[in-house]
């Protein structure tokens, strides 16, 4: 469907919201375009192409915020919305003001940044594409059984906002992702598992030798895995396990999650609660990142700004409602998720420090390297920051990478952990997270608590 014809139905209930006591009141169009091929014992097991279009609407009615969505954009759709948006109001109760907000300055903001490159993602292009990788997988080392998973997609998304006071904002997006998962046996006869993702906006960016070796890496590396003395160890956390670690936390920088009494953090803007060679940014148009975001879903331009700044708690993110109650601004991070707002990170940036992985090794001289982290719903207590997860990694042996190691335990606190970073290395990757981006490189902690061999 076309976006015009989107934005006729989204008139059409600003228009008519006065008439059901809506003071003032906001439309929502996103159209989620979205194709995924997996492939499976060299065949093509999954085919999924489809577009979620969805208008949803909110709006202001003797101090409550009511909301509805539909994906019909008809007359009668028009009257059922502002119908339940209403109803919904006569229910509710929140004593938090909740926004409908335009800056008279930016009524009219547009982004685009969807790129010709999306029009290669085609059909028989990740077939083609898929089926040749795994083939390159399994051929990589008789000890691979199978690819378990692999799968490539791509999804593009306008989303278009338009409410009572003004605004009129336009922005997209579009992006290819590709993970695989394959299965070994070592030689004992155990089972190892590992994989590898790869993000990117032009499929030809896709570099196939560099994924396999780290593929590889991830699993050939693990043979002849055992345990390890229990104590207290230098830790490298490599740059997919600290983000993991750093994911698991985030939350607790919220305004809206400190606000409801669920964060360590309530209180403490400007007190040292990390190293200072600790700094983590929300950078909404990282110049590295696939998806920049220059203003979010409340109309609110986004900033670049410190979360921790060398150690120091320098801002929770805030959206409109957080903010007011703080008696503070929105930081522009203000999301939709559903119909409502919700708080969320554009693209969180791990500020890098000038040591390769490898100094970090020798830095530490004896110590482990944790790769992967599993139980981060169950092993962790976001509120207290007291996490108990079992991990995957290596020794440092003479300040090097050393042997493989699994069937450990690493436990400890989040405070206590980000406190005790003494380096930050440089070798940054990019995940998908939030609104867009977590870039993060691997980082030295000076004591880790490992629970291993008795």
């Amino acid at each position: 469907m076309e976006i015009r014809i989107a934005e006729e139905f989204m008139l059409k209930l600003i228009a008519e919201a006065g008439k059901y006591g809506f003071e003032e009141c906001e439309a929502s169009y996103s159209d989620d375009i979205s194709m995924s091929v997996d492939i499976l014992q060299g065949e093509v097991s999954s085919y999924e192409q489809s577009s979620e279009q969805a208008v949803s609407f909110r709006g202001l009615k003797n101090g409550q915020m009511g909301y509805c969505e539909t994906s019909r954009f008809d007359d009668d759709a028009v009257k059922f919305m502002l119908e339940s948006a209403s109803e919904n109001c006569d229910v509710l109760n929140d004593e938090d003001r909740e926004f409908i907000y335009c800056d008279e300055n930016n009524k009219n903001l547009h982004f685009s940044q969807m790129s010709d490159a999306y029009d290669k993602n085609t059909y028989n292009r990740f077939a083609e594409l898929g089926l040749d990788l795994e083939k390159s997988i399994l051929a990589l080392d008789p000890r691979i059984l199978a690819v378990d998973y692999l799968s490539i997609s791509c999804a593009r998304g306008p989303a278009l906002i338009i409410n009572s006071k003004g605004l009129h904002s336009y922005r997209d997006t579009d992006g290819v992702s590709l993970f695989a998962g394959c299965r070994a046996k070592d030689s004992d006869g155990s089972i190892k598992s590992g994989g590898h993702y790869w993000v990117g906006n032009d499929i030809d960016k896709f570099d196939k030798e560099a994924f396999l070796a780290k593929l590889s890496d991830n699993i050939i590396g693990k043979m002849g895995a055992s345990s390890c003395k229990s104590g207290s160890y230098k830790t490298v956390f490599t740059n997919e396990a600290f983000m993991q670690f750093m994911t698991a936390f985030l939350n607790n920088t919220f305004a809206t999650v400190m606000q409801k009494g669920l964060s360590l953090l309530d209180g403490r803007v400007g007190e040292k609660i990390a190293s200072d060679c600790l700094t983590i940014k929300d950078v909404p148009m990282y110049e590295d990142a696939l998806t920049k975001i220059p203003f979010d879903d409340e109309g609110v331009l986004t900033t670049e700004k410190a979360i921790i700044d060398k150690g120091v708690f320098a801002t929770p993110f805030y959206n409109l409602k957080s903010a007011y109650k703080a008696g503070t601004s929105s930081t522009g991070n203000g999301f939709k998720s559903g119909s409502s707002i919700g708080t969320s990170p554009t693209n969180i940036l791990v500020v890098p420090g000038s040591k390769t992985f490898d100094d970090l090794c020798a830095e530490a001289g004896e110590g482990i390297i944790l790769t992967d982290l599993s139980g981060l719903h169950a092993g962790v207590n976001t509120i207290s920051g007291d996490f108990s997860l079992l991990c995957e990694g290596f020794l440092i042996e003479n300040g090097k990478k050393g042997r493989p190691v699994e069937q450990i335990t690493a436990a400890g606190n989040f405070y206590e952990i980000i406190k005790n970073v003494i380096s930050v290395g440089n070798d940054i990757i990019n995940i998908p997270a939030g609104q867009g981006e977590f870039f993060t490189p691997s980082v030295l902690v000076s004591e880790v608590n490992i629970s291993g061999e008795s």
